[in-house]
């Protein structure tokens, strides 16, 4: 993940990005929604096990030390990031940049709110950016609706990040 001064800067930019996330009731059998939910989720706080889990993801996404298949390991729908992960593993932020978790409030069982911060070499670059985390397949992982959200402020989101059952957040 590449993190420019101008992507600093615009960290504002994400909060509103990522208010729009959620998820609807929707018809069908699918685990994903298409639109974002007009109601406000009740919110309660995440147990330490599930706090850990979910900040290990943040940490292993975002990690310098982390390859490019755990990071896809740890990104939600990671298979259609791979070109993404790939790209962005070879810049010059990659060889020093990681995460840390603040806060996480449980949306459902499957869904967390959070706080995180990007640094690089130890500098914090995007602090106490509101994100998601989700539960796929037992495991928890950075929501790909979250990356899309950083790789718009970067201004080259890939076309996942259009693809609604990519980005949305599980009910």
């Amino acid at each position: 993940m590449i993190v420019t001064p101008r992507t600093a800067l615009l960290a504002v930019a994400v909060t509103a990005a990522l208010a729009g996330c959620g998820s609807s009731g929707g018809g069908g059998t699918s685990t994903r929604t298409t639109a974002p939910s007009a109601a406000t989720p009740s919110l309660h706080a995440a147990d330490p096990a599930t706090t850990a889990a979910i900040s290990k993801a943040y940490a292993t996404f975002f990690g310098s030390a982390s390859s490019v298949q755990q990071s896809e390991a740890a990104l939600q729908h990671g298979a259609d990031f791979a070109a993404v992960l790939v790209a962005q593993g070879k810049t010059s932020y990659a060889s020093k940049s990681s995460a840390t978790v603040s806060s996480v409030m449980l949306r459902s069982a499957d869904v967390a709110t959070l706080r995180f911060t990007i640094s690089s070499n130890g500098a914090s670059l995007l602090k106490d950016t509101p994100g998601f985390a989700v539960r796929e397949g037992g495991t928890w992982k950075v929501a790909a609706g979250t990356f899309c959200a950083l790789l718009t402020l970067e201004g080259s989101p890939p076309s996942a990040c259009k693809d609604t059952t990519i980005t949305a957040l599980p009910h």
